[in-house]
């Protein structure tokens, strides 16, 4: 490992489970050093329902994280997911004062766009351009350099409710880290697993967890959409502890072990035992009996999707189909029956051009974590034109140059 390179931490909490991912971002690309997860009781929905218990697992997570990297994490890029994450598109115009675009030109136009009136409880988190227009020619990703007497641009700006984000502030602080910058779950989880071709293309993202689903529409390499659906893994849980009058815990283990999304893909004629409450004996039952609990709580969510995507009228848009991430999504069966009932293909999106930890990282369950780290890294990538890059909302001061400076230390 080159220690010239710098260093990057992430922090994802998640409904479920707490992840901080520790990456080396470097000429050659992003390498994961260390990860870490730890259970998680505090927080529901993306929303925190108890700092104490979400102050423990982030420790704990950081603690492995940092021990399996050799590096103490101080400041971390930190995902806001949950239903009060909300997307909105907006437009700026502006003239150059010159006959030629400069980057004073595309700052004040993109100052512009952000300059939006929004609730006081709300707060932009993320802001990203879709693409600038020069005089009447649109498409374009840079205009910097181009001769024009109008510039306007279109934004995709990504709120959250400043409550959620100050909480989730507040236990990462208590957990001795501070977050540098918020960063919506739905664009961390798309960053992760896209190709570039399919967001070129048109694609939808759902990172399905376990309290609600993150949605992302992209469309001629730019987010076009973000919204977030109300239901996830738990869902499914908690109908087959009802269903079948098992404690909960074994329920998420029949899940994992034995659960399809589709009935049509289990075998006839397979059982399973089903631990019973109040020392009651186990029960066996055919295998049918799971998935006919399971199938009705995944058509209901793929719905969901379906309603969501119409409501955006870009349905047309999404010739590249839709990828399925997240821990939810990894359920046999899932891509069948989204594939069947979305009417698009469909396919298990894993964390993409993962360098270090491959065998950790080829896991959906772990795209948003990653997909942090990804954002984190975006400025040092050739590949992205300049004005097309996040706006940065910044936490610190120094830009992002001096946070990476003192994000890390080495532990040994």
């Amino acid at each position: 490992m080159n220690r010239k390179n710098e260093v990057v931490a992430a922090l994802d909490l998640g409904t479920t489970k707490v992840t901080v991912l520790v990456a080396e971002v470097g000429e050659g690309g992003m390498s994961v050093l260390g990860v870490g997860t730890a259970e998680s009781e505090g927080l529901r929905k993306g929303m925190v329902t108890s700092i104490g218990k979400a102050v423990e697992a982030i420790r704990k997570a950081r603690h492995d994280a940092e021990q399996m990297s050799g590096y103490m994490i101080s400041q971390v890029v930190a995902g806001v997911g949950g239903t009060h994450v909300v997307g909105v598109n907006n437009h700026a115009m502006v003239s150059p004062k010159q006959h030629e675009i400069t980057k004073h030109d595309v700052r004040r136009v993109l100052d512009l766009a952000m300059a939006f009136s929004i609730p006081v409880d709300r707060e932009v988190i993320n802001v990203l351009p879709q693409q600038y227009v020069v005089d009447e020619h649109d498409g374009i990703r840079d205009p910097v350099g181009m001769s024009g007497v109008r510039l306007d641009v279109d934004v995709h700006l990504i709120t959250a409710a400043r409550a959620a984000i100050d909480n989730i502030q507040k236990c990462a602080e208590r957990s001795g880290l501070q977050v540098v910058e918020f960063v919506a779950n739905p664009l961390a989880s798309a960053l992760a697993v896209l190709e570039d071709n399919e967001r070129e293309l048109g694609v939808c993202v759902l990172d399905l967890g376990g309290g609600s689903g993150d949605l992302a529409i992209w469309a001629n390499g730019s987010l076009l959409h973000t919204g977030v659906i109300g239901a996830g893994g738990n869902l499914i849980t908690r109908d087959i502890a009802t269903g079948l009058r098992t404690p909960a815990a074994c329920a998420e283990e029949l899940k994992v072990k034995y659960g399809s999304a589709w009935g049509r893909m289990v075998a006839a004629g397979e059982t399973i035992d089903v631990p019973s409450v109040g020392g009651r004996p186990d029960k066996s039952l055919s295998r049918h009996v799971l998935t006919e609990i399971i199938e009705p709580r995944v058509l209901e969510i793929f719905g969901l999707v379906r309603r969501e995507i119409q409501k955006t009228g870009l349905d047309d848009l999404l010739a590249g189909g839709l990828v399925l991430s997240g821990g939810a999504a990894q359920m046999p069966g899932m891509v069948e029956l989204g594939d069947e009932l979305l009417n698009l293909p469909v396919r298990l999106g894993v964390p993409r051009g993962v360098k270090g930890l491959t065998s950790i990282l080829g896991n959906p369950a772990l795209a948003t974590a990653y997909g942090l780290a990804v954002y984190a890294a975006l400025p040092f990538r050739g590949d992205v034109p300049e004005p097309m890059l996040p706006v940065r909302q910044l936490k610190s001061h120094g830009g992002v140059g001096a946070w990476f400076k003192k994000a890390v230390g080495f532990l040994f």
